[in-house]
């Protein structure tokens, strides 16, 4: 279970990380932006009225450059960008957008439920990334004197250890370390090591592991419906990991294939402009990434974002401590087509929840991350079993309609914000707009959902807190500050999922 532990916890960080962080300089996805049809046809024709479930009387145009605007552009009627800025002193907003419209005739409504991990998922995913590679795990019972490291990483940590205290030494600091409770020392984490190495064995025990995907319906958690192992290939150890602890208390189920070496619990990072980040091959690692989305069979999800990861040491986080990177990698995050129309990506998790509320429901993804040394990371969040309701085209909102709503609610939505922190000023910077799919639940109903069209207004938020000199900035190309139901104008919380 300590290894169980540090999955879920690593997955956490991540999760969380993406939540809270965007990167500033990450490539967008390439999806095409659509120009839209104008209010008025060409030589000042009335356009033709729009069809019963919002549909076009004529099939996709082509404007002067090319460019095909499908109905869906032609229902909304918005123009290629959105300029607009507003403030009180307090709050500025400030939007200078271009606004993305996916290709299509039409958005449907789908419905949506979880399912758990299957047989043939593991299968996939291990023969593209794995090449079918046997699992084993370090026998815990045979290793349980050390648990379950050899002399030559006991060594590798004790020497880690050592050089920290000799580093702070030198700066006058006497570190410690939280461990539930207690304080521990440097001095006293070396020692616990130094007694592990005694019984600690020169080679590690091993035992095969059956590669069998499990769930057993239950209200509690089940050891079975967990599968994991280590898995080599070329030289390298893979940490696999398949939780199916799908439950009514708990929704977050999780697939992951984890590169071991130099530590790759990654977390996403507004720095690209590194050494490192800027070594990486960026176009090559999104075509290795969609090859391998190809190769497992997902043949019903697109590129819908990228950006810089970076792994760091799992170092104790105390003030006195910085943690060394050991890392740098590149990330391709993808998310569902429905007949041609995507799931608009961002970094809200959908795993928060109000009072009295009892569990929450994240939302699928799929990302894969890869390094100078390869492939490094794999995390599928979440299945969706996924049916349409209905071949009928929903009605959308016009854009002038959803201009109107998010400049009258930007600064309505966090209204409660700004009056538990008197004296902040805020400033929002809008620089996209897009039209896609969201999975949307009612509130308290877990179980299954909706996909509808909706409008995200990405971009950053700064903060001045009256206490603080610098700024404190949050956003990205993948936070979204206002969500807005694109048939009925209301307003979704992303991380609620309603």
């Amino acid at each position: 279970m300590k290894k169980k532990e540090a999955a879920v916890l690593g997955m956490a960080l991540c999760l969380l990380s993406l939540t809270l962080a965007g990167c500033q300089d990450s490539a967008q996805t390439q999806e095409e932006i659509v120009t839209p049809k104008q209010e008025e046809s060409q030589e000042g024709q009335d356009a033709e009225p729009l069809p019963e479930g919002g549909g076009t009387q004529e099939t996709d145009q082509a404007d002067d450059e090319g460019t095909v605007a499908g109905a869906i552009a032609d229902q909304v009627k918005a123009p290629e960008s959105y300029s607009w800025e507003s403030g009180d002193g307090m709050v500025s907003v400030k939007v200078d957008a271009p606004i993305v419209i996916p290709q299509g005739e039409g958005f449907k409504t789908w419905r949506v439920q979880s399912r758990v991990f299957t047989q043939e998922d593991y299968d996939r995913v291990s023969q593209t990334l794995l090449g079918g590679a046997e699992l084993w795990n370090r026998d815990e019972e045979l290793m349980e004197g050390s648990h379950g490291f050899t002399a030559a990483e006991i060594d590798a940590r004790i020497a880690e250890l050592e050089a920290r205290k000799e580093e702070n030494a030198k700066q006058g600091i006497e570190a410690t370390v939280k461990e539930g409770s207690k304080d521990k020392s440097l001095d006293e984490q070396i020692e616990e090591w130094r007694r592990l190495k005694e019984n600690a064995p020169e080679e590690p025990s091993l035992v095969a592991v059956p590669a069998v995907v499990s769930y057993t319906e239950s209200t509690e958690y089940e050891e079975e419906n967990w599968l994991y192992g280590t898995a080599s290939v070329d030289g390298r150890d893979f940490f696999v990991s398949l939780d199916n602890n799908l439950r009514d208390d708990w929704r977050w189920i999780n697939f992951e294939v984890r590169c071991e070496e130099a530590n790759s619990n990654f977390i996403n990072i507004a720095d690209g402009t590194s050494v490192a980040a800027a070594e990486l091959p960026k176009e090559e690692i999104k075509g290795m990434a969609q090859e391998a989305m190809e190769a497992m069979g997902f043949t019903d999800f697109a590129v819908a974002g990228e950006e810089f990861f970076s792994s760091f040491s799992g170092v104790e986080r105390e003030e006195s401590t910085i943690a060394q990177v050991d890392q740098v990698g590149y990330g391709v995050y993808f998310t569902r087509l429905l007949e041609g129309i995507p799931v608009t990506y961002t970094h809200a998790g959908g795993n928060s929840m109000e009072e009295d509320v009892d569990v929450s429901w994240p939302y699928e993804n799929i990302w894969l991350i890869y390094t100078k040394g390869g492939f490094a990371n794999f995390q599928w969040i979440d299945p969706y079993q996924i049916e349409k309701e209905s071949d009928e085209y929903v009605f959308l909102l016009p854009w002038s309609e959803i201009q109107g709503i998010f400049e009258e609610m930007l600064v309505k939505k966090y209204e409660d914000f700004f009056a538990e922190n008197k004296g902040v000023k805020v400033s929002f910077d809008i620089n996209e707009v897009r039209l896609g799919y969201m999975r949307v639940i009612e509130k308290g109903n877990v179980f299954e959902g909706r996909m509808v069209p909706v409008w995200d207004f990405f971009g950053s938020e700064t903060i001045n807190y009256p206490d603080m000199s610098e700024p404190y900035m949050l956003g990205g190309p993948y936070e979204s500050w206002l969500t807005i139901n694109a048939m009925d104008g209301t307003i979704i919380d992303r991380e609620l999922g309603y």
